[in-house]
């Protein structure tokens, strides 16, 4: 295979996030040690310290999404996804800070308005956005190439949005996160030697994993699949690894060695329980760190069962991918027993 160097994949990166300018998204976050198992070679990167409102990861995805929708005259955003989406508020505050309109079709209308969809609220009437029942849900996508067809008629410059922000354009700031790991590992002088991350879409764990390839890093990763399938997750890797082929011009292969899971409880995406919720109480105790009952505190649960369970050596690394603003519409939940 062809081998890229870590500077190459760090200009790249930076080029298309514009991490040089003035308006560059902040993409550094740190890495501190848990104190799990009484061990001190577990850590915890900081990701969702990144942004208060647009969340952890979410952010690295925007950094390069917006300067690309800025270059090429994008006037509005169609942005797919369920009423509590991450990705969904996080794109209401990037669009509107850089002037662009966000026209939103999502699965709903939710029977209560908590968390991340009432947040919504304060970015978009609910007038403006396309409700899609889950019955009608597998035709959004021609709900959506009528509205653009109808708005292009128009003049209109627009551009769709899939759920997660699973598109080429998000690459480059997806990749930000092996580029900031390396950084992290210097400052620190910490190899790690297994990584964890979630996965909703997955757009930010298979770059992990294509731009590990691109620089032959041996890390063995552990994906915690939290939406969809172990296929639904295979299927976005292979596009995200020709994505990843033709950005950095290398031919990757092979991956990483890589590990893929479900949450150890509340397997379905979205749903908790009393376990997921002791689990929040727990880390917030025992690490300060708070994390939300449908991503981080799975990815936490289940790499806490893991590492024993598979006897797992070396200094370890869990990917803190933010979220936490989606406790506000569980805090009078019963099973949090506070």
């Amino acid at each position: 295979m062809t081998v890229i160097q870590e500077a190459e994949l760090y200009r790249k990166v930076a080029d298309a996030c514009r991490l040089e300018t003035a308006e560059a998204f902040h993409l550094q976050s740190r890495i501190h040690r848990l104190r799990w198992f009484g061990r001190s070679d577990i850590w915890v990167k900081r990701d969702d310290e990144l942004g208060f409102g647009v969340s952890g990861t979410k952010l690295r995805k925007h950094a390069s999404i917006i300067p690309s929708l800025k270059e090429k005259g994008i006037e509005e955003v169609v942005v797919i996804g369920g009423a509590n989406s991450n990705n969904v508020l996080s794109a209401a505050q990037t669009l509107r800070e850089n002037n662009i309109k966000m026209t939103p079709f999502l699965l709903g209308p939710p029977s209560q308005k908590l968390g991340n969809v009432k947040l919504l609220s304060l970015f978009v009437d609910d007038s403006e956005i396309h409700w899609i029942s889950r019955s009608q849900w597998a035709n959004c996508e021609n709900f959506v190439n009528t509205y653009i067809e109808e708005r292009s008629a128009q003049g209109i410059k627009i551009f769709v949005l899939p759920e997660g922000a699973h598109h080429r354009l998000a690459l480059p700031g997806s990749l930000s996160i092996l580029v900031d790991i390396l950084r992290n590992e210097r400052e620190s002088g910490v190899r790690f030697d297994h990584i964890f991350i979630d996965a909703g879409t997955g757009m930010v764990a298979q770059s992990l994993l294509a731009g590990a390839a691109a620089i032959e890093r041996k890390t063995v990763f552990h994906v915690v699949v939290l939406a969809g399938s172990f296929e639904d997750f295979q299927a976005g890797l292979s596009q995200v690894v020709e994505y990843t082929g033709d950005f950095l011009g290398v031919s990757l292969c092979p991956l990483p060695d890589y590990h893929l899971y479900y949450p150890a409880t509340a397997k379905s995406f979205g749903s908790t329980n009393k376990t997921i919720f002791n689990e929040i109480r727990r880390i917030a105790r025992e690490d300060g760190i708070l994390t939300d009952p449908v991503y981080s505190s799975k990815l936490f649960l289940t790499a806490r069962q893991t590492i024993p369970g598979q006897a797992l050596d070396g200094n370890i690394l869990l990917i803190h991918s933010g979220g936490g603003l989606a406790l506000t519409g569980f805090m009078d939940s019963h099973m949090f027993g506070v």
